[in-house]
């Protein structure tokens, strides 16, 4: 192997993870806001009440 191929192949594997790092990210960034948002909800009444 030349050091062009590995150079190659090392910025092909480098741009994947990268790729599947912020996948990953945004899909648990997206689920924690899902939950996030599920408690708002739940808690809405009582801040409201709180507040009053």
């Amino acid at each position: 192997m030349s050091m062009e191929t590995k150079w190659t192949l090392f910025f092909i594997w480098v741009v994947i993870a990268m790729t599947i790092s912020t996948v990953g990210l945004v899909m648990i960034m997206r689920w924690y806001h899902r939950e996030v948002r599920k408690v708002k909800t739940q808690k809405h009444e009582e801040t409201d009440q709180k507040k009053s």
